[in-house]
């Protein structure tokens, strides 16, 4: 971000007249006062949108996520089902934003959406497994089943978003139709039909639906069988020590009564929290109070206990959308003012600094299933959040501004179409890596990501600016 503010300074761009300055599409920029149109305010809306990517980060991870892994345990869906649905709309669900306040809130679609998931797509399959080789603690052994299942859907999905995308005749610019946006949203739904049978699949052609692919030998089974047994024993006796008796309810709720609980609840907000710990968690306690008062005060924690029914989740759940919907339509609007500022095209704004920042999701999940040691898991959970950003997170918003705008979204496509084609080249890459490392995640995995990543970087760039 800032390299891109260095960039149009040392070219001389803030001497020149705002005019001159901007893009060549300088029509779709908006109005700004004299303060923002200068390099002050470049650097206002760098910190305006790092700001808002902590607030993604946080109403996230902390609410949105958690509300949705208490709807899948209510609904009683499949660990397959619900990742390819609620938990991926959880990781993904800035990106769906983003491209729906550019596809449907905003007057002209500016390609800032189409952008953001191609280069969040770059950036979860790169520099997500990168951070979850180096950070994973050990070195993970991963499956090919399920890359080669995550890797043939979302191979699919890029072509099927090339041929909804691309232009028609002379062209310089695509067109997604109702039909087109509507083939995008049933491909989704195919996706979650087939993850729903992924483990009768699985078991008729690969034989065991295990997956670790490896037969367990029976004295090892038995083995296994007695630690879950013993394990089982363990959870009911501290289950049974853990229950509450109708004494200790009904002092629940007399603190419930008496305030008591609402003081508790508040806690995360007093400088008592912190006061015993470390430098870092002090300086982000102050630097996010602002966000975190604001979640605290409107969206139910529903890891609470009084929260932790149905009727608090699903509230979790909807106040949780209704954040994420307005930070990604500030975002949209920082990103824009910035992109006009610095002369910085619109999808190259996507494709980088607001692609990075709406990963930051699926990069705190993948790590944190790393860190158990579920390889497979972070693998899938960052190639399959590409399937619903690709599938859904373009298809729905297209499809609803067709029909509230009643014409197709234009989508500009004359750098878009050489980032799908990287799409496709950074996926065999990575294929690649992990066949020549054995199927195994180590920090020599992650610094080859890394340094794909990076070269991407600097041809998008340099072909963009």
């Amino acid at each position: 971000m800032i390299g891109a503010i260095t960039f149009a300074y040392k070219k001389g761009n803030f001497a020149e007249s705002p005019e001159e300055r901007r893009m060549s599409s300088a029509e779709g920029c908006p109005a700004m006062a004299s303060w923002e149109d200068s390099i002050g305010g470049a650097l206002v809306f760098c910190l305006l949108m790092f700001y808002i990517f902590c607030g993604l980060a946080v109403i996230c991870d902390d609410y949105f996520c958690e509300s949705l892994e208490k709807i899948s345990e209510d609904l009683n869906l499949s660990e397959d089902v619900a990742g390819a649905t609620f938990m991926a709309a959880g990781s993904s669900a800035p990106e769906l934003f983003v491209s729906f306040a550019d596809n449907v809130l905003a007057e002209e679609p500016k390609s800032l959406g189409v952008g953001t998931i191609i280069g969040s797509a770059i950036f979860n399959i790169l520099i997500i497994i990168a951070l979850t080789a180096a950070l994973a603690g050990q070195e993970l052994d991963l499956d090919y089943r399920p890359m080669a299942r995550d890797s043939s859907w979302y191979a699919f999905s890029i072509l099927l978003l090339v041929w909804s995308i691309f232009p028609d005749g002379d062209k310089t610019y695509g067109e997604v139709n109702t039909f087109e946006s509507v083939v995008l949203v049933v491909a989704y739904v195919l996706y979650v039909l087939y993850m729903s049978q992924n483990a009768k699949i699985q078991a008729k052609f690969c034989g065991s639906s295990s997956d670790s692919g490896a037969a367990v030998p029976t004295d090892e089974k038995d083995a296994i069988d007695a630690a879950a047994a013993a394990v089982s024993v363990t959870d009911i006796e501290m289950s049974t020590v853990g229950e509450k008796s109708p004494e200790e309810d009904k002092d629940k709720e007399e603190e419930v009564k008496t305030g008591s609980w609402l003081s508790n609840y508040m806690q995360p907000l007093k400088w008592s929290s912190v006061a015993e710990e470390g430098a870092s968690s002090k300086f982000w306690w102050i630097f996010s109070f602002p966000i975190q008062v604001a979640f605290r005060f409107t969206v139910p924690d529903c890891n609470d206990k009084f929260f932790e029914r149905r009727r608090g989740f699903t509230t979790c759940f909807i106040m949780s959308i209704v954040w994420i919907g307005i930070l990604s339509h500030f975002l949209v609007e920082f990103a824009t003012k910035f992109g006009c500022i610095v002369g910085m095209p619109f999808p190259l704004m996507g494709l980088t600094i607001v692609a990075a920042g709406t990963s930051v999701p699926d990069a705190i999940s993948s790590v944190v299933v790393a860190k158990s040691g579920q390889g497979d898991m972070a693998v899938s959970n960052a190639i399959g959040s590409n399937v619903f950003d690709i599938l859904l997170g373009l298809g729905l918003p297209y499809f609803l501004s067709n029909v509230l705008k009643g014409k197709p979204v234009r989508v500009e496509t004359e750098d878009l179409i050489s980032s799908v084609i990287v799409l496709f080249g950074v996926l065999i890459a990575v294929i690649a890596i992990l066949v020549y490392s054995k199927w195994k995640l180590n920090p020599k995995v992650g610094m080859s990501l890394f340094g794909l990543y990076f070269a991407y970087v600097i041809f998008a760039y340099a072909t963009q600016l």
